[in-house]
């Protein structure tokens, strides 16, 4: 037996259903919130064996626990106690954000307030010359953000095939 005649032989009704499922988690990443299309999509590339694709939307809905890849930044503000914003650290704005599709979809309506590490605000704060407390990300950053992911997933999802 030769090479590819060990490799699995598909039938013409495999390859029609494949692309059936693969065409629907396309419309599904196109049409339905984040969270439910990368879950179909999840299923639909165990179900391929794509584990590279995969293991990319496990990351995606539940978050990086390392350095997020670099198209995964924000706009940052910060802001102090009082809820005020604090200007002048435009430089320190873009921010990486590992966190999961899963829980930034929740963060929707009000945003993301990240609590930072005591040196951060610290050296924050020291450069802004006031306190700052937190940080926050808009809705419109994270609207941004998950569209760019949705947009990121639909040309994986075109280059297998």
């Amino acid at each position: 037996m030769s090479v590819s005649e060990s490799c699995t032989v598909l039938s013409l009704d495999d390859v029609l259903a494949a692309l059936e499922v693969r065409l629907e988690t396309e419309e599904a990443i196109a049409k339905l919130p984040l969270t439910q299309a990368l879950e179909k999509c999840l299923l639909f590339a165990q179900a391929q064996h794509l584990h590279e694709l995969a293991q990319f939307i496990k990351h995606e809905l539940d978050g990086y626990n390392g350095q997020p890849p670099s198209d995964r930044t924000v706009q940052l503000r910060y802001f102090d106690y009082g809820g005020q914003i604090v200007k002048g650290l435009d430089q320190y704005s873009v921010y990486p954000l590992g966190t999961g599709i899963r829980k930034l979809e929740l963060h929707l309506k009000n945003g993301l307030t990240l609590m930072l590490p005591k040196q951060i605000l610290a050296f924050l704060s020291k450069a802004a010359g006031r306190e700052v407390d937190s940080g926050h990300i808009s809705p419109t950053e994270i609207n941004h953000l998950l569209e760019n992911i949705r947009s990121l997933v639909s040309k994986k999802l075109r280059s297998i095939v």
